[in-house]
């Protein structure tokens, strides 16, 4: 009887478990599946593929115009700095013009105020420049001024401005003068240099020059003051000398002696 029982319930157990087993998958379902996983996978790649090409694509259009919008500001810097240059700079010579010694000017006279110092200006003008435009023509004096312009800028030292005020006439400042002396050695080197012969399109041009300095605060006490005065003391120096010491010479051996109008003489 026991033996019964315990057999029954085998056999219950037996039936349940074949009740609750899941069926065996389809092999072929399962690849179908697997192919499918796979062909969204390869698509999802060649997707990202595409973008990431598209994204590089994208970077170096990117790279080439900030490479051409780098261009594009250095040039635009350039071109400034060639506009203020220009606007600052005498265009024949590259001495600083009228314009940037005015306001180099007033900020020496406040310096100079300030710190109880002396200054200098000393106007210079080359005599006979107009003989020289005559024989030589505007071409030759234009080369004579810038010359003129580069012994300038050798000669004085290196916290000196020397400008181009006007035609032939230069404007020499030296800030922060300590005695006469230093003034006096500059305006002595100066001459100097001034006075060495210059060939100019096969002429030796000798030529002189007057001067007017002034010294703040003895003569003028604003930069519109020591200006007035340094034009005047140049007035009268070029009354008291007068005479222009200008002497051209063809350079070739075979020239002939002849007049030259003016003052320029051939030799």
């Amino acid at each position: 009887m026991k033996n019964a029982t315990n057999g029954g319930a085998l056999t219950s157990t037996l039936r349940a478990g074949r009740t609750n087993a899941r069926p065996a998958a389809d092999p072929a379902a399962q690849l179908q599946r697997a192919r499918s996983e796979l062909a969204d996978l390869t698509q999802a790649l060649t997707t990202s593929r595409q973008e990431a090409q598209v994204a590089r694509q994208h970077i170096r259009t990117l790279k080439e115009i900030n490479s051409r919008l780098n261009r594009e500001l250095i040039e635009l810097a350039r071109r400034e700095a060639q506009v203020r240059d220009f606007a600052y700079h005498d265009e024949l010579t590259g001495l600083p013009n009228r314009r940037l010694l005015l306001d180099r000017l007033k900020q020496a006279v406040a310096q100079a105020a300030r710190q109880h110092k002396q200054m200098v200006l000393l106007l210079l003008d080359l005599d006979g420049f107009k003989s020289v435009n005559d024989r030589l023509g505007h071409a030759g004096g234009d080369k004579l001024l810038q010359a003129v312009a580069s012994r300038l800028t050798d000669a004085i030292r290196g916290a000196d401005t020397a400008c181009r005020y006007g035609g032939d006439e230069f404007l020499i400042m030296l800030p922060e003068v300590e005695s006469p002396d230093i003034a006096a050695a500059v305006w002595g080197k100066l001459k100097l240099a001034l006075s060495e012969p210059y060939i100019i399109d096969g002429y030796q041009i000798r030529l002189t020059v007057s001067m007017g300095g002034v010294v703040y605060p003895t003569d003028g006490q604003t930069d519109e003051e020591l200006i007035r005065r340094a034009d005047g003391a140049l007035y009268r120096a070029k009354a008291r000398s007068g005479n222009a010491s200008i002497e051209a010479r063809p350079m070739d051996r075979g020239r002939s002696r002849h007049a030259v109008p003016g003052n320029i003489s051939a030799i």
